[in-house]
């Protein structure tokens, strides 16, 4: 069994090989151990198992690098968040001086899409209450006349 990465499914250097008896397993570790493969030799011993110590069930094992065997009992990679979502907090409750008016066009026009849409309280991130308040501003700054249906 050749060993291979999960994402790039290219082989990590080195397999497993089952022999039958203890004799075959002897004669193979004879014959390739040290011999070169591609240039590079060929480490060919006893599968140790997980533990590092004793012979486990499968009596024989070829290596091209032992040193990434130990690295093969590693946990896989776990997922890492690179982006973290920015928590979006109400701009009037963080300022209460601040007030909901359908004068006010710069701060209506922050809750209104390029096409002239009221964004929805998920892109906002205004409360329900104060959600109501600036989407009866916006309409009634519009039928006024002071801000475009759309843009």
């Amino acid at each position: 069994v050749i060993a291979t990465d999960r994402e790039s499914k290219k082989s990590k250097g080195f397999a497993f090989v089952e022999m039958s008896n203890d004799d075959d397993a002897a004669k193979v570790i004879e014959a390739f151990n040290n011999k070169p493969l591609n240039g590079r030799p060929m480490k060919v011993c006893h599968d140790r198992g997980k533990g590092g110590g004793g012979v486990s069930s499968s009596p024989s094992s070829r290596s091209d690098k032992p040193e990434q065997r130990k690295r093969e009992y590693l946990p896989p990679i776990q997922r890492m968040q690179l982006f973290r979502r920015r928590k979006k907090l109400d701009p009037f409750l963080e300022d209460p001086s601040k007030t909901v008016d359908y004068k006010d066009i710069s701060l209506l026009s922050k809750f209104v899409s390029e096409r002239g849409r009221i964004l929805s309280r998920r892109m906002t991130g205004l409360t329900a209450y104060n959600q109501r308040k600036i989407a009866k501003a916006i309409k009634r700054a519009q039928s006024v006349g002071l801000m475009p249906y759309q843009r």
